[in-house]
């Protein structure tokens, strides 16, 4: 059974001599991820989006001196979705990741890690963004770099608390009335949210009590925010 898609088509001619036009055109429809079905035609599954660079384009060749039509159809995915294979995009950004995890085992400084990971991210964020039809290696990428990007989190705060899937006991709530509560010092917005959500809803006469490492929390005390 076909899946029949509507898609967006751009073809142009430009003059032999128009090499700017010609580089500014491809570079647009290639930043949006077009598929080149052949010299001067190019494909983009039908989107508001689609139509709007497409027409932007298009107004550029004919200002040029060229010639461009943008044209709707339809077709089974099946017959163009191969052009939009992602599949070695992605295996080099996954390169990139592994490499980023590899120097994450190293002893250094953290900035130079932080900034390379940012890069990483903006990279994948693009890519996906023009992965139309994304599979495995998109979901292989995204997840490889989520785990770098906690790897390098716990290696810049070990104290921050870390995410596990787990159930939440249902708790009495008087025996957490009249309580010391303990967090870690030097608290941001989170954290005093949660000590404001304390007073307000759960103990009015609680004592907060600041720790300059987890491992100094009082046995007596109500931990919150670390592990």
């Amino acid at each position: 059974m076909f899946y029949i898609m509507l898609w967006t088509l751009l073809i142009l001619s430009l003059p032999s001599d128009s090499a700017t036009p010609r580089m500014r055109v491809w570079r647009s429809v290639k930043a949006a991820g077009a598929a080149a079905l052949r010299d001067g035609v190019h494909l983009l599954p039908a989107s508001e989006p689609a139509q709007a660079l497409f027409e932007a384009v298009a107004h550029e060749v004919c200002s040029s001196g060229g010639q461009a039509h943008v044209l709707g159809t339809e077709a089974p995915q099946a017959h163009f979705e191969r052009w939009f294979d992602r599949t070695a995009d992605w295996a080099r950004q996954l390169q990139d990741i592994q490499a980023l995890e590899t120097a994450l085992s190293a002893q250094g400084p953290h900035e130079p890690l932080v900034r390379a990971l940012r890069r990483c991210r903006k990279a994948a964020e693009a890519l996906a963004a023009i992965d139309f039809f994304p599979g495995e290696a998109q979901q292989q990428a995204l997840a490889w770099l989520g785990r770098v990007e906690d790897q390098l989190q716990r290696r810049m705060a070990p104290d921050e608390p870390q995410a596990e899937p787990a159930g939440v006991p249902r708790s009495d709530p008087a025996a957490f009335r009249g309580r010391v509560w303990a967090t870690r010092a030097r608290p941001w917005v989170d954290r005093l949210a949660c000590a404001w959500l304390i007073r307000r809803h759960i103990d009015p006469q609680a004592r907060f009590l600041w720790l300059a490492r987890p491992a100094d929390c009082p046995p007596h005390a109500v931990g919150f925010d670390f592990d």
